[in-house]
């Protein structure tokens, strides 16, 4: 599965960036280190929108940083911007707050590359998907009353958040919890779970081997990030599959997961991991190895074009409803997302006030 760039060239002639507001968003880092707009302009007076993360620290970076290396160079694809930027980076930017920075970019200069050749960026990415085509979606909730509800708005499956049970977790509780999720929601609409990091290889493993008989399509970061050796061997005999990969970053990270074999299925978020460059990769390399992809936010503008364009089994996660700065929102209709029909990413900065 490799894809066609259409080459033509461009040269980057102004970048900006800002942290819009975002009440009711997290009380925790993903505000204060929270989502960031990046702006571009290409020669052509075209502009582009992106969303990255990092907040405060990723705008430095990209204002004191990245500017001079991106801006007043020619260049053909968006693809060739991230490898140089990647590459110029590689020093001090494999993790963290630099790729977050440079996925804003990157979507923003694929949202101006898009407009320029008068495409949408589903278009570019497969001319052959209708742009009025949709996504079966999954809603994340915390009760069995909230995945009945998302079932019956048309939802074609639900994850239970369980960071409620924290670290040390009653695995009785957990089943009652999923057993009557299961009742409410019947054996049509596919389960999962996420664990939010709170657990180690014992605890999801007890509580894998007792819940699996619900038929629980994976359950989701049990373990911290950076435990990637405990994630292999949990992954080698775990009775339900391992969904992770939210807070990896770029290719060579991800490539380093699927080599230990991490994970069953991989979860890169479109605006921290590197961009859509970098989630074409993966889904590149997800099926050179025969691995599920299910981007974290999915129905979002950014990644719903990757996934509707590239997913063998496209499933796209609820967006978050605090972020309203980019309009307009993905349109869902009875649980299913549609791509937004402007070109490029179909998007424009929200009007306040």
């Amino acid at each position: 599965m490799r894809r066609s760039i259409p080459a033509s060239p461009f040269t980057v002639t102004a970048i900006r960036a800002w942290q819009p507001s975002t009440p009711g968003s997290p009380d925790d880092w993903r505000t204060s280190l929270g989502q960031i707009i990046v702006e571009v302009e290409l020669d052509s007076g075209v502009t582009g929108l992106g969303v990255g993360g990092g907040g405060a620290a990723s705008i430095h970076i990209i204002d004191n940083v990245l500017r001079a290396e991106l801006t007043h160079k020619e260049f053909h694809t968006p693809l060739e911007i991230h490898e140089n930027l990647c590459e110029f980076t590689s020093f001090y930017g494999l993790n963290g707050i630099v790729p977050m920075a440079i996925s804003g970019i990157d979507l923003a200069i694929w949202d101006a590359y898009a407009k320029s050749h008068n495409m949408t960026v589903l278009g570019i990415l497969n001319p052959a998907t209708e742009i009025n085509a949709s996504c079966a979606m999954y809603q994340t909730v915390i009760d069995a009353a909230g995945a009945k509800l998302a079932f019956e708005q048309g939802m074609a499956a639900v994850k239970l958040h369980l960071g409620q049970f924290g670290s040390d977790p009653s695995v009785n509780r957990i089943e009652e919890l999923i057993q009557r999720t299961r009742d409410a929601v019947g054996l049509e609409c596919e389960l999962m779970l996420d664990a939010f990091g709170n657990w180690n290889v014992y605890t999801t493993r007890n509580v894998a081997d007792r819940i699996c008989k619900y038929d629980i399509a994976w359950i989701e970061e049990p373990l911290l990030p950076q435990e990637i050796a405990a994630y292999t061997e949990l992954c080698r005999d775990c009775p339900i599959p391992i969904a992770g990969g939210e807070h990896e970053y770029l290719i060579n990270g991800f490539r380093r997961l699927i080599d230990a074999h991490a994970h069953d299925v991989y979860q890169p978020d479109i605006n921290w991991c590197g961009g859509l460059s970098t989630l074409i990769s993966i889904y590149e390399l997800a099926n050179d190895h025969e691995v599920r992809v299910c981007p974290h936010r999915g129905s979002e503008a950014f990644a719903l074009p990757a996934i509707m364009a590239l997913d063998p089994n496209p499933l796209a996660e609820s967006a978050r409803e605090w972020f309203t700065a980019i309009a307009p929102l993905t349109h869902v209709e009875r649980g299913r997302a549609v791509c937004n029909q402007g070109m490029g990413f179909g998007i424009d900065l929200a009007v306040t006030g």
